[in-house]
């Protein structure tokens, strides 16, 4: 899970470092490729700066090698209207118009449904589509905008289309279609032919994007992002060329699908954190009853709370630096190791029923030690060689980090069932009941948790198979933390929150402790109550007392007062087979006084 996301973050990150040394928050980079030319990223939209930021995107061409380069940037719900689709020689009517299996470059998909239909869709304007009427020869090159509806009136789009034609020159700056319009315009022209004014190094306001041309030629684009939405950049060329495009939002540098993980750790930081200060306080209040299995609860919540902490802080710096940190990856795998090792060992010791059935677990203690060891090593060496080995590398070696851990997963996975099965059976055979319901309902809080689980599993694929797809991945975006962060941690928690309510500090402990009284624990509640009500100072409180073999009080006859610290119960001589009729009157029964348990 964290493992997962650390290292796309810094293959992201070197992958960005390569380009020109620094480090963005969302990247990708556009060839002359079959599909290579188009990518899409979705991007939280800010109308004004925030802490000094904008959120854009921003495209950077180098001159080399030269290239002719046709661009669009959209939001992807527009797409329906990059092309003008005709059938039959007509446009075709809008009602009729879908998503776009192809973009600029029409041979990206040569089975598109477009063509199947005996429709085409025109995408760059050239000698074929002016003489079809659809554009002129001020927009020859520039991808064609289907801007007009059936009636002729201005489209309204999601946000601004920006469709432009780079003419990009080895030895200088060159210039863009959109950039000479406005230049003649500006200087009421209809043409020109001198070079003057696009050999130098400038900068160019266009609608919705700023362009800047560098003195060796470089061409950087910066697309302004007023609405959120899920933005493509889409690029073809007749010649190889290479671009790269960020999507920059203006909260920081994080990824717009990764930034609610930041907040998601921050709250579960919090939320462990009150549990552990909470679970810290009731324990004090009965600290002379507490149980051990309930210490242990609060160290795995300490440390909860410090591995969700580690890794708000991860995604803090990320959002800040715009580079994931190799400290906090190595710490936040540790801890997470960590963490998954001493849940699955809390879990396997009270499913065997340490310090609430057993008061030890002798060399079994050892054991369920050992596999925490063990699950904790395999765990660190899955974490080192996800982050240190390259993803694409192929061969049996990605085995020798999978194995050991899938191994002591499924011994924690079979040991802990099968002890809560032998658990409630020896629970029912002393007829402890309430213990007995403990443990029923933590079998089936498990079962639920391993349903969820194994549905997560399958959801997760078939979203992972399917986010491909860009129609999906623009309606999913937002949630894409939920299925790699989100829905683990969510889970986890609640399935956690549930047992410690069980299993909190009361002042009901003694229902957990070894001597529980078998058979009808009703009686036992409802005396407890009654004892409850009344006072240590009355003189009939402690009347009807003695002791059994396992050190618990039960009714008997005759009543005896105690008072104080005084605590005197009755045991006759008659019933344990001496004394005689002789005996004296006030010796007629013995007095012990038992001694104080700690």
């Amino acid at each position: 899970m964290a493992i997962g996301r650390i290292t796309r973050a810094l293959l992201a990150a070197v992958s960005a470092s390569l380009w020109t040394g620094h480090v963005f928050a969302e990247t990708g980079f556009l060839t002359n490729g079959a599909g290579e030319g188009f990518k899409c990223a979705g991007v939280y939209g800010s109308p004004a700066e925030h802490q000094g930021r904008r959120s854009a995107i921003e495209i950077e061409i180098p001159p080399v090698p030269p290239a002719d380069i046709a661009i669009a940037i959209f939001d992807y719900p527009d797409s329906r209207w990059i092309g003008i689709p005709v059938k039959e020689g007509t446009k075709l009517p809008d009602e009729q118009v879908g998503l776009p299996s192809t973009f600029i470059n029409s041979d990206r998909d040569p089975e598109s449904t477009d063509k199947s239909a005996g429709m085409h869709r025109f995408t760059v304007c050239n000698n074929e589509t002016m003489a079809m009427g659809l554009c002129t020869e001020v927009d020859r090159g520039r991808p064609l905008i289907n801007d007009r509806d059936d009636k002729g009136k201005p489209r309204l789009f999601n946000s601004i289309i920006y469709s432009d034609y780079a003419m990009l020159n080895r030895s200088g700056p060159g210039y863009t279609r959109l950039e000479y319009n406005q230049w003649l315009s500006a200087h009421n022209r209809t043409d020109d032919h001198s070079v003057q004014w696009r050999s130098k190094p400038r900068t160019t306001t266009l609608e919705g994007a700023t362009l800047e041309w560098l003195a060796d030629g470089t061409l950087k684009i910066r697309y302004l992002v007023n609405t959120t939405g899920y933005f493509c950049v889409d690029a073809a060329s007749l010649r190889d060329f290479t671009a790269r495009a960020e999507w920059i939002n203006s909260y920081g540098l994080l990824p717009a699908s990764e930034y609610p993980k930041m907040y998601i750790y921050l709250a579960l930081t919090i939320a462990y954190s009150g549990i552990a200060i909470a679970w810290a306080f009731m324990s004090w209040r009965v600290w002379a009853e507490i149980l051990p299995v309930q210490n242990q609860l609060l160290g795995l919540v300490c440390l909860l709370a410090v591995d969700m902490g580690m890794n708000f802080g991860f995604w803090k710096h990320y959002n800040s630096t715009g580079a994931p940190s190799m400290v906090y990856s190595v710490f936040t795998l540790v801890i997470d190791a960590g963490r998954n090792s001493l849940s699955f060992f809390m879990l396997l010791v009270v499913a065997l029923g340490w310090g609430v059935v057993r008061p030890s677990l002798g060399k079994t203690m050892i054991r369920c030690i050992l596999l925490a060891m063990v699950h904790f090593a395999a765990g660190c060496l899955y974490g080192a060689g996800i982050l240190f080995r390259d993803p694409h590398e192929s061969g049996p070696l990605g085995l020798v980090y999978v194995i050991p851990l899938s191994l002591s997963m499924t011994l924690f996975y079979i040991w802990t069932l099968s002890a809560i099965i032998g658990t409630t059976q020896l629970l029912a055979d002393r007829q402890q009941s309430y213990k007995l319901a403990m443990y029923n309902k933590l079998w089936r809080l498990l079962l639920v948790c391993l349903a969820l689980l194994f549905a997560f599993f399958v959801l997760n694929i078939l979203h992972t198979v399917f986010y491909n797809l860009v129609s999906v991945a623009a309606r999913s975006w937002k949630w894409r933390w939920f299925w790699t962060d989100g829905w683990l941690n969510i889970e986890y928690f609640v399935g956690l929150s549930i047992i410690l309510y069980w299993w909190r500090p009361t002042l009901q402990n003694y229902r957990y402790s070894l001597e529980e009284l078998a058979g009808d624990e009703q009686e036992a509640t409802d005396r407890d109550e009654a004892v409850d009500h009344d006072s240590f100072d009355n003189p009939r409180m402690g009347e009807n007392l003695e002791l059994d073999d396992l050190g618990i009080a039960t009714a008997m006859p005759k009543p005896v007062s105690i008072s104080g610290d005084d605590v005197r119960f009755v045991i006759h001589e008659d019933e344990l087979g001496f004394g005689s009729d002789d005996d004296d009157e006030d010796e007629h029964h013995r007095q012990i006084k038992p001694t104080t348990q700690t």
